[in-house]
């Protein structure tokens, strides 16, 4: 036995807290665990643990060596999983929440690029404003904008990217562009807006911050609609980068004040997140759709829809 499977048997002593009880769980003589402890410490020079007929206490060396251990054999066990999910065929419900304007350009896309991988998959979307609670609203992930600040939840960011103002070319073809965030008002301006209260639009150049209070012909608290809106030549709107980075491409959209960095938020920033529950508590459903989404979103929002893209498993 290496160094390696005496530290592993190390740290399952420390879980177990006795020799006896690691014994019984993992079919090893006690005296075998002993032996091996003790050549493991002999080999790193340092007393790990204190031994007395009742329990066992870390040393102070001996816990920096047991959190170093832990966390790698918790990889170690993660990395045994993610091979396991690509051997084992993936079925069963995944519920999955997410908020409006998604679906179109990235989940509806997403799941089916991930059910073409895991036929007997099976997903439920409910698109909602409100965060949902994980456990108490039965939600296994879901995807989120802006800050996560739940330490009940762990939260991985798979994309940022700004605010652009856009609109059509044919609904500034007779009228001059606008130079700077104070001529927006003269134009038909559609916005992301709440129920209540006005809209704020920040822009920044240089060390330059310029905000402007919306007078909007339209607000809506949907992007897809705001899109829509768009598209049909009432205005310029706002959209999220990812949403018209296509349509700028294609010349259907074109951005306004480009050099300007634009947000309805305090940083010209936003991110999309993944969230959900800690690692020891994933199914393996939910494992393998959580890091198909880490690996595979940035290749969905960015494909050209005439060419298909490699996705990974």
């Amino acid at each position: 036995m290496s160094d390696i499977d005496s530290s592993a048997l190390f740290v399952r002593v420390i879980e177990n807290r006795s020799f006896s009880e690691t014994s019984k769980r993992f079919g090893v003589p006690v005296s075998t665990i002993s032996r091996r402890i003790t050549q493991l410490e002999s080999n790193l020079g340092v007393r790990l643990i204190e031994r007395s007929t009742r329990k066992l206490r870390l040393t102070e060396l001996g816990k920096v060596y047991y959190d170093h251990c832990r966390l790698a054999l918790n990889e170690f066990d993660l990395a045994k999983l993610a091979l396991r999910d690509r051997e084992v065929e993936v079925s069963g419900l995944i519920r999955v929440s997410v908020p409006p304007s998604l679906e179109r350009c990235c989940v509806v896309p997403l799941v089916a690029a991930f059910q073409k991988c895991y036929p007997k998959a099976r997903v439920r979307i409910c698109v909602t404003e409100q965060k949902l609670n994980l456990i108490k609203d039965h939600v296994d992930i879901a995807l989120r904008v802006g800050n996560i600040e739940n330490e009940s939840v762990v939260a991985r960011p798979l994309i940022s990217y700004r605010h652009v103002l856009v609109t059509t070319p044919e609904y500034l073809g007779a009228s001059s562009y606008p130079t700077h965030p104070s001529d927006l008002n003269k134009y038909q301006l559609i916005c992301f807006t709440d129920w209540y209260g006005d809209t704020i639009w920040i822009f920044k150049k240089d060390a330059i911050t310029e905000e402007i209070k919306v007078k909007e012909i339209i607000s809506l608290n949907d992007f897809s609609g705001i899109q829509v809106s768009i598209e049909s030549g009432l205005g310029i709107g706002e959209l999220p980068s990812f949403m018209c980075d296509k349509a700028i491409k294609d010349g259907v959209l074109v951005e306004v004040l480009p050099d300007w960095g634009f947000s309805p938020l305090s940083s010209t920033l936003a991110s999309l997140s993944v969230v959900y529950p800690d690692n020891r508590h994933l199914s393996r459903l939910v494992r393998v759709f959580k890091d198909f989404c880490i690996e595979n979103i940035s290749k969905i929002l960015s494909c050209d829809s005439n060419r298909p893209t490699q996705l990974k498993r």
